[in-house]
């Protein structure tokens, strides 16, 4: 491909991109100006900023990488099943799954529920906590049919593994590592996710290629 048509390609998409990463950055050097935050804070890592070993938070790291790797998998198989009265379902459910992973994903990237819903906008995590339990529960109504038509094993042990975790941060335990404890619960229902999403968007590719 030539120059030439390169350009007529990507110029439109590369406007669209930058002036969004643009935006952001502004954003993020006003907020800095605003609330006297060194604006390195918002661009290094965290374990530079904060002197500690490379393998801090290396689990939860591997998490919201599995919930970033679902999503995209379930928005690519919407994108490329073809549109089409027999896939409409299917293509919604996809729809639906990348939204509500991306969704789990900032939150356990940003600490929404712990810490930026609680502290900033004065919703308790209780009511957080509730919001994503009828979130689940619609979820599961909705797509019921989909579901069950899958290897859904895979989604309820995705649901209560991070349900026992969620127990688990809202109780205290009689341990001293149950923060430990909490993780490894939800790094299992993070994989099990991840793995449902992979084999049922293969499955489905697999009809239609």
């Amino acid at each position: 491909m030539n120059l030439r048509e390169q350009l007529k390609n990507i110029t439109l998409i590369l406007v669209i991109v930058y002036a969004a990463t643009t935006a952001l950055l502004s954003i993020v050097i006003l907020l800095g100006i605003e609330y006297n935050i060194e604006l390195d804070h918002f661009t290094q890592d965290p374990a530079t900023i904060t002197n500690s070993p490379f393998y801090i938070g290396f689990f939860s790291n591997v998490g919201i990488m599995l919930w970033c790797a679902s999503a995209v998998i379930c928005i690519f198989g919407w994108r490329i099943i073809p549109k089409a009265e027999q896939t409409k379902n299917v293509r919604s459910f996809l729809l639906a799954s990348s939204l509500l992973s991306f969704l789990l994903l900032f939150d356990d990237l940003f600490m929404m529920h712990e810490e930026v819903y609680p502290v900033y906008f004065s919703i308790p995590e209780n009511a957080v906590y509730l919001f994503y339990l009828n979130l689940a529960l619609i979820y599961a109504v909705v797509f019921r049919d989909i579901i069950l038509k899958s290897e859904y094993l895979l989604l309820v042990l995705a649901a209560l593994l991070i349900g026992v975790s969620t127990v688990i941060d809202t109780m205290p335990m009689p341990i001293p590592e149950d923060s430990f404890l909490e993780d490894t619960f939800k790094l299992f229902g993070i994989v099990s996710w991840f793995l449902f999403f992979t084999r049922y968007c293969f499955t489905e590719l697999k009809k239609v290629i």
